[in-house]
């Protein structure tokens, strides 16, 4: 590799980008030296981002935040669940009789009357912004 060749290369192709910026520096000076020191603000707030993200601080201890435990962790009995409790059950196409005794419930006319009323008023409800 010609890096001589390389560099007289690169040359040739800044040198016109070089005269521009000597022709608008000597038009706007002003103008020049305040877009020097914003690109130089830039690069030193960009230095600076890189500086401050790059330290990583380990987590300090603080005293008597670690929790030190005298005793063994203990972990209490839940409620007790009554003798004929069932959590859950396979259910079944058809149930038997005793079964079906066991479970079911009659309900008193009381029961039926309360039922009764509250659909009644649930359709009255619905029908009555009927027109």
């Amino acid at each position: 590799m010609d890096f001589k060749g390389i560099w007289e290369n690169i040359k040739e192709k800044l040198s016109p980008l070089v005269e521009k910026a000597r022709g608008f520096y000597e038009e706007n000076k002003m103008l020049s030296y305040i877009i020097v020191g914003l690109v130089a603000l830039l690069f030193l707030c960009i230095i600076l981002l890189i500086a401050l993200t790059g330290k990583k601080k380990e987590a300090e201890i603080i005293p008597g935040t670690v929790l030190e435990l005298t005793e063994p962790l203990a972990i209490p009995d839940g409620p007790e669940l009554p003798k004929e409790y069932t959590a859950s059950r396979a259910p079944k196409d058809k149930w038997s009789q005793e079964e079906s005794e066991e479970w079911f419930t009659i309900p008193s006319q009381k029961e039926i009357d309360s039922l009764s009323k509250a659909n009644d008023n649930l359709i009255n409800e619905i029908t009555g912004a009927a027109p």
